[in-house]
């Protein structure tokens, strides 16, 4: 049985998706290391490198982050996460980011610390300053199918997804506050700039030659995220048709390629809406910084000091010209990519025409020479024809020899 469990809870747009495919690839070095992180394929709590079908198994409503597959074994995930607990050992990782965003309600933690058989277990949550979380929020929904402008003053404390104090208060009511554990996400105050190795560090735990691969997840350009906005308006989104919302997915994708890129996803938001939403979260802010910062969160969570006349407004959208003229490129750009395929698969057809061609010649070919063989094997054996026949006989008439000798011999 495990002696103590971590839970990743996210929180989420803090790096998860690169951390859980490190957990992932070096789930092997980790056992050595006494962790065990299930990522087996036949697990049905893991599904894309993490635990999602967990935190869906405690949502009393189909969500877009477990496949249609997963979605109908749920009721099945946390009896099989408890067996699982039992029959291992050492220490157990579990990783979602949706824990944190999705699990909002008190029931739903209780029952996801009863179904660890263990009472040591740890929570670790990487806190993103708001205004910096609302930017890659509002991107990763416009890649989920959203289609709404993105609205600085809509970034409020009340809101639990931004106010991590609210968040962490309801952990803490089940796990006990002395159990969280609080990093910031930010490159400057990660070990080595990494959450890999930050977490890791946290851990205890140190692996030698680990995998390390690219960042994953990686955020789209404002122009990309606005066209996608606008061809949303035209797709179905998950709580209006799950199964033609992933068919759109693959759609979002192969568009998202072809758009051009534009400005970076910071100029939709000026560095006064900025100072707004920091203005907006300062008591959140401060109650955060004393309670699991020790005073040492990076200045980048409070509001700066601004010129008067230095009040631009955020980058509300692009104009509609540009829109027009970026899905112009990206639909010309698809149109170019689609004559491509064509082309190569017009070409593929052709070939396959002329091996099919090819192996009927050879086999006609086949067919004539191996006439050719018998006619010149029937020409060689004329002059010989009136022997072999003689032979053929003597071999029909030397058994029935034979037989008359062995009947002459039995009267």
């Amino acid at each position: 049985m495990i002696k103590r469990a971590f839970l990743h809870i996210g929180g989420e747009k803090t790096g998860s998706t690169t951390l859980q495919r490190f957990l992932t690839q070096n789930a092997p070095l980790l056992t050595q290391a006494g962790f065990y992180y299930p990522c087996a394929a036949n697990d049905i709590c893991f599904e894309y490198n993490a635990h999602f079908p967990v935190a869906a198994s405690l949502i009393d409503r189909e969500v877009e982050f477990v496949s249609a597959k997963r979605q109908k074994i749920l009721p099945s995930v946390l009896t099989d996460l408890t067996r699982m607990s039992r029959a291992a050992d050492g220490n157990l990782i579990l990783s979602c980011e949706h824990f944190s965003s999705q699990l909002t309600q008190l029931w739903q933690l209780q029952k996801l610390r009863d179904a660890l058989p263990t009472d040591d277990i740890k929570i670790f949550f990487y806190a993103r300053e708001p205004s910096e979380l609302a930017l890659a929020a509002w991107s990763e929904n416009i890649r989920n199918g959203w289609n709404l402008r993105f609205n600085a003053e809509r970034i409020v404390p009340q809101l639990p997804y931004y106010n991590h104090i609210k968040m962490l208060d309801l952990w803490a009511e089940v796990f006990g506050q002395s159990n969280l554990i609080v990093r910031e996400y930010d490159r400057t105050q990660l070990t080595g700039g990494d959450i890999r190795l930050d977490f890791c560090k946290q851990l205890g735990v140190e692996i030698k030659d680990p995998l390390l691969d690219q960042d994953g997840n990686i955020s789209l350009d404002l122009q990309r995220l606005e066209v996608l906005r606008h061809i949303n308006e035209a797709l179905p989104r998950f709580d209006q048709s799950p199964e033609g919302w992933r068919r759109a997915q693959d759609i979002r994708r192969l568009v998202t390629e072809c758009i051009p890129a534009g400005e970076p996803l910071s100029a939709a938001l000026s560095k006064h809406d900025s100072n707004a939403i920091k203005a907006r979260f300062s008591d959140v802010t401060r109650e955060l910084n004393g309670r699991y910062f020790g005073g040492r969160l990076s200045r980048k969570w409070f509001p700066e000091e601004l010129p008067e006349d230095d009040r631009p407004n955020s980058v509300a959208g692009l104009q509609d010209a540009e829109v027009i003229r970026a899905l112009a490129a990206s639909v010309t750009q698809m149109a170019e990519r689609m004559h491509k395929y064509e082309t190569s698969r017009a070409a593929r057809i052709s070939r396959s025409f002329d091996l099919a061609h090819r192996k009927r010649r050879l086999r006609s070919t086949g067919r004539k020479l191996k006439q050719s063989l018998q006619a010149m094997k029937q020409r060689l054996l004329a002059p010989f024809g009136t022997r072999a026949t003689s032979l053929k006989l003597s071999k029909t008439i030397a058994p029935d020899r034979a037989r008359f000798s062995a009947d002459r011999k039995g009267e």
